[in-house]
């Protein structure tokens, strides 16, 4: 799925290309997303840029996208696809 596809399902959230990250994914974040869901992450969205994160994920779950979540170190969540 490509950025623009994904701006069409998710119009609440700011979606992100992960090499713009500011930070928050690190090495091994980004390693663990790619062993487990066999496939290296291209975008991110960050829990203060989303609208409803239930709704946002459940919207990912329904659309079969793979993506997965995690915390930084300023226990914010953000979602790998």
């Amino acid at each position: 799925m490509n950025f623009t596809q994904l701006q069409l399902l998710l119009q609440n959230d700011e979606l992100h290309y992960l090499s713009d990250d500011n930070g928050s994914s690190t090495p091994e974040t980004i390693q663990q997303h790619t062993k487990i869901l066999k496939q290296k992450p291209e975008f991110i969205l960050y829990e203060y840029t989303i609208h409803d994160f239930t709704e946002t994920r459940n919207t990912l779950r329904n659309n079969n996208i793979k993506h997965s979540v995690y915390t930084d170190s300023n226990d914010m969540d953000y979602i790998m696809i």
